[in-house]
């Protein structure tokens, strides 16, 4: 139920709007894990180690991760619509280029390009929520275009895996490359922007207080977000979640080929399942936090106590893996890990909006995916490196456990109030302030 009552047109456009912006993200997934599905075959062409191949993923995360800082700040100042259909194009063409890669060097710069022009995926998503969504209605909608980030690498590895077989792994690259510009004509179609769609008095009173609070985000106001604990408890934990994250979203396939001694081709259906545990655990993690919105917890901590629960428990189970002896064994242990990563995901970005002021909650957000790819990017290069000095996966998983333990305590520790729009926009602030 909302926190106030809509028309049954607006609720109608608020999960078209989230449809898109979730069907953007599986696309931008998938167009992701064609090197994790290509891994083995990539390194056979080009004769390179799993460092390598790991600094390719590494590559692809650094680019995502500084273009995060300006994409931020343009989506407060221009909006989602055509930020995020454009980057779709852009981001398309450069999938493409990678099939047509004739070295390594060439595959490095494709995929920096990639990361480059994906960068505005995720947090256009949050602008998306917040334009549509009242404050208190964030949380479902989070969940569902989060799991985005899990639909879209859960149908990667049967899809690509098939066209791989069936091709190779150029043709891969270069059919998703040509879905992507297809996928940009759809949402330059369907997606409307709230503040220019004629709406019933009824729904303008439901998203009276997002406009009220919706100002023009200038320079020198979005530069203290970083005199707040919160922003830096938001940036700092979305590091560790972005190293579990990209550790099982490159090295997923190549886990269950290479320690399991699985084919590449039950591969592609295995490494399905611990994602479309993903998928569960973003809408779950969701609701969880509405839910407990709703029953009058702090909106805050109805964030990011999910948040925590969800790390702690994938951090265990990740752990737990490290002792898997059977392949059947470690996905059950995988699945439930990333089931409950994504379920505390769902709680971290979900915390954005509860603790960001309306103007700068897709600046927040942004930064906070500036930290997650930080992380995802040291994950897959030190991941390769386990893997190459000590012949095993085991290592690397247990490093994983650890860092997404101490997300939980960032979280806790850091993210306790939310960001007054007063004192971003106001002339004076302490040097940190809660």
């Amino acid at each position: 139920m909302s926190a106030l009552p809509i028309s049954p047109r607006m609720r109608r456009m608020q999960w078209i709007a989230i449809a898109l912006a979730t069907f953007a993200i599986a696309v931008n997934y998938i167009d992701r894990s064609t090197l994790a599905v290509g891994n083995v075959k990539i390194r056979a062409e080009f004769g390179l180690s799993a460092t390598e191949i790991g600094q390719l993923q590494s590559a692809w995360s650094i680019t995502y991760a500084f273009f995060q800082v300006p994409v931020g700040f343009l989506l407060d100042r221009l909006g989602p619509g055509y930020l995020v259909g454009f980057a779709l194009i852009a981001w398309s063409v450069a999938q493409g280029a990678g099939g047509f890669a004739s070295s390594y060097v060439q595959l490095l710069f494709s995929r920096s390009a990639l990361g480059a022009a994906e960068s505005p995926a995720f947090p256009g998503a949050v602008r998306v929520t917040s334009d549509w969504f009242h404050v208190k209605d964030r949380g479902r909608p989070t969940g569902v275009y989060n799991s985005g980030g899990s639909i879209g690498p859960a149908i990667a590895p049967p899809l690509l895996t098939a066209i791989m077989l069936a091709f190779d792994w150029r043709t891969m690259f270069i059919v998703m490359g040509v879905v992507g510009v297809l996928c940009a004509g759809i949402w330059f179609l369907v997606y409307r922007d709230p503040r220019k769609t004629v709406l019933e008095p009824v729904d303008t009173a439901y998203l009276a207080d997002n406009r009220a609070n919706a100002n023009r985000v200038e320079a020198r106001q979005w530069l203290r977000l970083f005199r707040f604990r919160s922003m830096w408890g938001l940036t700092l934990g979305a590091f560790c979640t972005g190293y579990a994250v990209w550790m099982y979203q490159t090295w997923l396939p190549a886990y269950l080929e290479l320690q399991q001694h699985i084919s590449i081709k039950n591969t592609g259906y295995l490494a399905s399942i611990p994602l479309i545990c993903s998928i569960i655990g973003a809408v779950s993690g969701g609701w969880v936090c509405d839910r407990m919105a709703a029953r009058g917890t702090e909106l805050v901590a109805s964030r990011r106590i999910p948040a925590i629960v969800g790390l702690v428990l994938s951090g265990v189970f990740t752990y737990a893996a490290t002792a898997a002896t059977t392949a059947t064994l470690a996905v059950i242990l995988i699945s439930a890990a990333m089931y409950f990563l994504a379920f505390g995901i769902a709680g971290k970005w979900t915390m954005i909006t509860a603790v960001a002021p309306q103007s700068y909650c897709t600046s927040v957000a942004s930064l906070q995916n500036f930290g997650g790819y930080l992380g995802g990017t040291a994950s897959p290069w030190i991941t390769g490196y386990v893997v190459d000095v000590t012949g095993s996966f085991t290592g690397a998983l247990a490093i994983g456990a650890v860092i997404t333990v101490i997300g939980a305590g960032l979280l806790h520790f850091l993210v306790r109030t939310p960001i007054a729009a007063v004192d971003l926009e106001g002339e004076a602030l302490p040097a940190v302030a809660e």
